[in-house]
Parts: structure tokens; sequence; C-alpha cells
């Protein structure tokens, strides 16, 4: 008989089977007399039948088996079978039992995910539920793709099968999301096109949701949603024989409940607890006779400790590329940091963006026969982009059509003029828009374009301070 059909264990038939056990109808009868117990023996109790230990009940060895069923019929294994257990349940060598179970599951066995990858930046745990949401796809599988939605706070998850994963079906689902949890301040995703795109840009601006991606092919950073999504495919594969009759959706919802019922490993609270300020009720739940779980009174987090890998402005240093055939490393000049682990890379008269993985180090006369677009140094003042006394220099495309115009005094309002030649960039933009198709710029917004490696065209701008060239980045660019 399937799990579907298999009916749950109740505390009437723990009652009646108590009696009857060989090991626990002997304690039973001796806690009815009121013998004094000694060790451990004397942490059992009765309550309305049943012997418990401490807040678990004890399950008779008849039962064993389909409550060990029942807690593995999510797939989520050992270490969340045991938190589940510790719970409701207790009987000798239960976490012997947990664990033969979970290694001896084919299914499990089968599907098992890879070890988990070094860790190498945490994000700020968030103070509230649904502050900052990580999303993802997972799939194909079984002819359908899922959308995740994880909240940074609860590691609450929401799922929703798709057929296909285009804008419009992705914001759709945000929606609904929204329509029930209300708006997060912080979405976090890949560089997929469903993300980038400008209808989606448009749906986060005009909700007021900040949308934060993560570094190109550098999925990890984005690590929230990444291993969830190997936690449902792993489960999924492993109940599609478990479960073999119902829809997607039903073994969906199975995987669902039992996951947010779990305590997290890292809040030590279920996500239920977290998210909804209470638990949810499931089958499990059929085996206390009537008992309260306790909540702890404190969230443990991890104390990691990030290894600080820092360079500085004018550092010569490898870069990772991936679209040369015949090439995994070019050198280049820092320009400019952005962010924590992400910086500005002067690369053959290119700029890029690369997360501090994909940088190495190199010394000083590592040379190329190549041009850097810029020779001048920085100035160290702050500019600020929204400056409004500050005038946007000729658009990109102008730049291109005449590429040593320089730059006349009315490219800034209020700086002193100084001849400074614009490098030549119509080779950088006819090479990079060969392979890319190109990112219209923002239409109320002039600009400077210089080329990035995927053939957008980032909003840099420069002008003259001086004998200084100032370099300003808005922070709507896209990475390389």
């Amino acid at each position: 008989m399937s799990q579907i059909e298999a009916l749950p264990v109740t505390s009437k038939e723990l009652r009646q089977e108590t009696g009857k056990d060989i090991e626990l109808g002997p304690l039973l009868k001796a806690l009815r007399e009121g013998k004094d117990l000694q060790g451990r023996e004397a942490q059992y109790t009765i309550e309305d039948g049943c012997i418990m230990y401490g807040q678990r009940v004890c399950i008779p060895r008849k039962f064993q088996k389909n409550v060990l069923e029942e807690l593995h019929a999510g797939h989520l294994g050992i270490v969340k079978m045991k938190a589940i257990a510790r719970s409701f349940v207790y009987w000798k060598n239960i976490d012997k039992d947990i664990e033969e179970a979970a290694k001896n599951c084919v299914d499990c066995a089968r599907y098992k995910a890879d070890p988990t990858k070094a860790k190498v930046h945490y994000w700020e745990y968030p103070s509230m539920p649904w502050e900052r949401i990580h999303v993802d796809f997972a799939g194909p599988i079984f002819e359908h793709t899922f959308f995740l939605i994880v909240d940074a706070h609860s590691k609450w998850l929401e799922v929703y099968p798709m057929k296909t994963t285009t804008t419009k079906k992705t914001i759709e689902c945000l929606r609904d999301s929204f329509a029930r949890f209300g708006l997060p301040r912080v979405l976090v995703s890949d560089n997929g096109s469903q993300f980038t795109s400008y209808e989606f840009q448009r749906f986060m601006q005009r909700n007021g949701v900040k949308h934060k991606t993560s570094a190109p092919f550098k999925p990890s950073s984005n690590g929230q949603a990444e291993r969830y999504v190997a936690t449902l495919k792993q489960s999924l594969r492993a109940m599609h024989k478990y479960i073999y009759e119902g829809t997607i959706q039903q073994k969906l919802s199975t995987f669902l409940m039992q996951y947010r019922k779990a305590p997290n490993v890292t809040t030590t609270h279920s996500p239920a607890m977290l998210f909804l300020k209470r638990d949810i009720r499931t089958r499990i739940d059929l085996l206390l006779p009537e008992l309260k779980t306790k909540i702890q009174d404190k969230l443990r987090r991890d104390n990691f400790e990030f290894r600080d890998r820092k360079f500085d402005v004018g550092d010569r240093v490898a870069v990772r590329v991936y679209r040369a055939a015949n090439t995994r490393w070019k050198f280049g000049t820092i320009v400019n940091q952005d962010g924590v682990l992400h910086y500005i890379i002067d690369v053959q008269g290119t700029l890029v963006r690369r997360h501090v993985d994909q940088i190495r180090p190199v010394g000083d006369q590592v040379q190329e026969n190549i041009i850097p677009i810029i020779h001048q140094r920085f100035p160290s003042a702050e500019v600020r982009e929204n400056n409004s006394n500050i005038q946007h220099a000729e658009t990109a495309e102008d730049i291109s059509k005449d590429p040593n115009k320089e730059l006349g005094s009315s490219s800034v309002q209020g700086v002193p003029s100084t001849d400074v030649a614009v490098p030549d960039l119509s080779q950088s933009l006819a090479k990079e828009t060969e392979s890319e198709t190109r990112s219209p710029p923002v239409p109320d917004r002039p600009f400077l374009g210089v080329p990035g490696e995927s053939g957008d065209l980032r909003r840099d701008l420069f002008f003259k301070e001086g004998g200084d060239v100032v370099y300003l980045t808005a922070t709507s660019y896209r990475d390389c």
C-alpha cells in the first residue's frame, strides 16, 4: 500500500499497544504501581495511557517501522529526520534506526546531492521575515521547471511549477507571493534573462523592491536559493517511486509540508515557526496526546570567518575570461572596487566586473601589447552620480562616430576645461556588438558608453577637473 493510502498512527492506537509491548508493558505497570524507578527510567511518566519520555511519546515496537516511514516521507535526510523525532517520538536506539533507514533508502542514495562547496561570503542576516528573498529556477524535473522563492530570515520556501520560464510567468508568480506576504525590501537572483529583462526591472522599480544579482559565471553568490534548488531536486526524484501515485503538485505539497515543519540547522527553528510564528500541524502531531512543543529562546547563528582578499586601485591582476577559445586568463589593471567582493578591471581597453574568485594578482612586469583605455590618475574626491549640477557628455554613439573628439567645457558645468582626448572605442564597440546584442541605453540619460564583455553598454562617464580625469559609475549598469 502506498504512503498516500496508509493510515497514520494515532495516540489511541499507541495507548492500546503500549500495554502489550514486551518492553513498554512492564514499564507501564511499574509506573502505575508507583514503583521507585532509578536512572533514565525515572524520566518516564504516564500521559493519557501513553508512556512519555520527557515530552516525547514512547512508540511500541509494532509501530516503530510506521513512524520511521512517516519521518522519512519527505526524504529530507538524517539530520532533519532526527530533528523532527526529538520533538515528538522516542524508543531505544531511535537515532541508529533513523540513520539506517536513511542510508538504506535507494532513492535517497541515487539522488543525493554533491558535497556542499566551500562558502566565501555570507549575506547579512535579516531582522524580520520577508525582508530579503532569494529566487531561482530548478529543473526540468519530470517535464516541469520549478520557480523557488526563499525567505532569508526564516528559510520559508515557496515553489511554483512552471511549463515555461518566461519573464511574464516569473512576474505572475512573484505577484502571487507579494499578494499573500507583502513586498520584500530586496530580491536576489542570478543573471538569467528573466531577471535582467527590461520588463522585470520595471516591475521591481514600480514596487519599490531593490534587485541584486550575483556575479557573472558565479551562481554561488546566490547560494541561499542554490542550496534549496538541490534539496528540491533530490526530494522530488526520491519520491517519484516512493509516492508513485498522485500528481506532481501532490508530491510537491508533501515535500513542502515536511520541509516547513523540520527545524533548520542554522536557525534551530522550523521555517513555519519563524515565518508564521507557529508550527504547522502535520500527521506526525497525531502521535502526541495533545502536548505542546517547547520553543527555544534564541536563534543560533553560525560564526563564520571570512577570509578577506582585497585589491587596490592600480594593482596588476589576471582576470578570468570565458568567451575566448584559447585563453583562460587576461591581464588588466584594477580601476575601482564595486561592493565587497567585486572589482572593475581595465582589460585591453575594456572595463569588466569580476568576483574576487575570478581575479588573481600578478607582478607589475606582466604586460601585454595593449593600449589601456585610461592612463590618467583618478582624483580621490567623491563624485555623486545624481549631482544635478553635472551635465552628461555626448552619448556613446557620438563617441563611436568620432572617437578622437575632445570633451569640451560644456561636458561638465562648473569644472575647468583641459584638453583630454577620449580613447578610440570604435573598434571595441564593433568587436563586442558582433558577438552579443547590445542592450539599449536608458532613454532619459545620455552617457559615454564603454562596452563590457557581454556587449552591454556601461553607463560610465568621464569629465575633466583640472588636469585629472574623473571617473563616474552609475549604479544601474549591467554585469559584464
